[in-house]
């Protein structure tokens, strides 16, 4: 499977907030500047070219909220290409690395509990699997990208995992794949983007408070702030409606390739679902 798989449903900006929820198709009454409008509505259908194979990118969700407290919402293309059925706001997504905010906010709260400092080495945690550099490592380069441990995602392990999407992972296995492979820095000396650095935060979190990694975001962040539309489910499924997801084959045609990859795989590095 190819590692580039663009969702139907992109998301450009996430609001996490349970009100003022607007309908993609009312969004020109939200009161921002018509002439900005277009402005966007121009540079999203652009970038669907750019981005799509010989048809545009499938289905776009875009949010702008201003300081004034204008808003526009608007849905491009389709959720669903076989059925035709436009994107929506009230459509679901695999939000995928959005995940990253709600975990590194886990981490903060634990650090603000003094249950952890953000300069400890990872190798303080006793995770149950070596890690390379682990002892210099610290929890603030696992959130600032500054590890430079591998990329999980980039190795000969994970590309096979689709195979079957029902599989159940353990993140030790995943991050295990990239501690195999040499780091491409010595750690806090460059930045580079990588999941493994999250599926180790996700660990930490579970290691600290003896408890799974989902319901701590649960308890700390989605009950409390009333997200009633965001989930750390656990599961391939995704609540209706839901946008599905699709990838370019090798003719450059759209193939939904939704649920394809196992959603343990993406455990904290971007496992939850929103609208």
């Amino acid at each position: 499977m190819s590692k580039f798989v663009l969702l139907c449903g992109l998301i450009l900006s996430c609001a996490l907030t349970s009100s003022a929820r607007l309908n993609a198709t009312a969004a020109g009454a939200s009161g921002l500047n018509p002439s900005i409008q277009s402005a966007i509505i121009a540079a999203v259908e652009k970038d669907r070219k750019i981005y799509g194979g010989r048809t545009p990118v499938p289905g776009v969700l875009i949010g702008v909220w201003d300081g004034a407290g204008h808003s526009y919402i608007h849905g491009f293309g389709y959720a669903d290409l076989k059925k035709k059925r436009p994107m929506s706001s009230d459509d679901h997504f695999r939000i995928g690395s959005n995940t990253k905010t709600f975990v590194v906010a886990t981490i903060l709260q634990l650090v603000d509990e003094g249950k952890l400092k953000l300069d400890d080495p990872i190798s303080k945690f006793s995770l149950g699997i070596k890690v390379p550099n682990e002892n210099t490592i610290t929890v603030r380069q696992l959130c600032d990208m500054r590890s430079g441990l591998f990329e999980a995602f980039d190795t000969p392990q994970f590309d096979k995992m689709h195979l079957n999407p029902e599989m159940e992972f353990d993140p030790r296995t995943i991050v295990g794949w990239a501690a195999q492979q040499k780091p491409y820095f010595a750690p806090g000396k460059a930045y580079r983007y990588t999941n493994t650095n999250y599926l180790l935060l996700g660990l930490i979190i579970e290691k600290l408070t003896h408890d799974t990694v989902g319901d701590q975001i649960r308890k700390r962040l989605i009950v409390p702030f009333n997200l009633t539309h965001t989930s750390y489910p656990d599961t391939q499924a995704i609540p209706d409606p839901w946008a599905r997801g699709y990838g370019l084959d090798k003719n450059r045609d759209w193939e939904n390739v939704s649920g394809t990859i196992p959603v343990s795989l993406m455990g904290a590095a971007g496992e939850m679902i929103s609208d």
